[in-house]
């Protein structure tokens, strides 16, 4: 392998491909990043064996060739170069790689290439796209409700329920979930469900360069591939059954406000100063068109007024803060309705205009209530 790149197109390829590397793995070659030199141009990837992430680049390639190289060496090593064209040249028989930058040289040693697994090829009879920019804002508007905890892995993915040009995305961690429905008119009679991890999606948005030109989705067994013009990731599928998120969303409500979303997260975030660590509750009363966010704890009080349009009876519960605001801060509109069904019966956030969303969250029920 032998082959020149500049520095800028270099560290951008190796900073998006070693967000796949894993580094606590017990196979020392999961910890490194693969290098091949192809006509007119390089590929790297990196893989932990559960999300593969490839970067193809344009470069003058001297002689084709791979080489498999310490991703914590290589990155740090790219990102402290000099603003010079940069030369790399492997030795097949030791499968050590000598990089020049300027007048000086560095000379690393890889792994051998024969043990890096391959990443799969984008083969399959279901495939479909989805404008990126459109992904991204479904990604991002239901991805703060998966869940955190590995012991259950069924809820730390998002639901991808795909039926005749509908796209139904679902996130749950049976405390809140978001729901968002969009229609595409390029999968015609797809009919399919995908559980995709929420760790893949988080990826997916910060090294895709997500744009309005379509990405490439192929499902295969039990992985899905994205394909944008550069940029290459592969995972694997969550397996199980999802469960039915619309028997929790209530059809009716008791109480219904209207309110300016950016109000109540900034509220409900300075209310949670003073609640108790690890578990912000606050309390949020409505009535008279007045919606009060308070909270009273041994370290302090905090008590705020916001103008609301409401509908129905006055009433009285509470909510995890932090929850609240997340749901508030990805909707993405300006006014958002909250409808109630009752103390204790989950809320429903819903943005103002014809968006097909909304979000799902369960009040925190009081001692006093119990």
């Amino acid at each position: 392998m032998n082959f020149t790149s500049d520095k800028e197109e270099l560290l951008n390829a190796v900073q998006v491909v070693q967000r796949a590397v894993s580094l606590k793995n017990p196979l020392p070659i999961l910890s490194g990043i693969k290098f091949e030199a192809e006509e007119g141009n390089v590929v790297i990837s990196a893989t932990d064996l559960e999300l593969g992430i490839s970067y193809s680049f344009p470069a003058e390639v001297i002689e084709q060739g791979k080489a498999v190289l310490p991703a914590k060496v290589i990155t740090e090593l790219v990102r402290r170069f000099p603003d010079v064209t940069i030369f790399f040249k492997s030795d097949p028989l030791n499968g050590s790689v000598t990089v020049k930058y300027g007048q000086s040289e560095a000379n690393i040693n890889g792994y051998p290439v024969e043990e890096f697994p391959e990443l799969p090829l984008p083969v399959g009879d279901t495939k479909f796209s989805i404008p990126g920019e459109i992904l991204k804002e479904v990604i991002s508007q239901v991805i703060f409700a998966t869940a955190r905890d590995e012991n259950r892995p069924l809820y730390t993915g998002v639901l991808f329920e795909i039926s005749n040009g509908e796209v139904n995305i679902v996130a749950t961690d049976t405390h809140r979930l978001a729901w968002r429905k969009i229609l595409l008119d390029n999968i015609g009679e797809l009919n399919i469900n995908l559980i995709i991890p929420g760790k893949t999606l988080n990826e997916l948005i910060k090294v895709a360069g997500l744009s309005d030109q379509p990405l490439e989705i192929t499902v295969a067994e039990n992985q899905v591939i994205f394909k944008t013009e550069n940029v290459y990731l592969v995972s694997r599928l969550i397996g199980g059954n999802f469960p039915n998120y619309r028997q929790v969303i209530p059809n009716d409500y008791v109480t219904r406000t209207r309110l300016k979303a950016r109000d109540l997260a900034e509220a409900s975030e300075r209310a949670a100063l003073l609640a108790r660590e690890g578990a912000p509750v606050i309390k949020i009363n409505i009535g008279d068109n007045i919606l009060v966010v308070s909270v009273n704890t041994e370290a302090g009080r905090v008590r705020e007024e916001i103008s609301v349009f409401q509908e129905g009876e006055d009433l009285r519960f509470a909510f995890n803060a932090r929850y609240l605001s997340d749901a508030l801060k990805a909707i993405g509109t300006e006014e958002v309705i909250l409808e109630f069904t009752g103390p204790l019966s989950p809320v429903i956030i819903k943005p103002v205009g014809e968006m097909e969303y909304l979000s799902l969250l369960l009040p925190v029920r009081l001692r006093e209530e119990s």
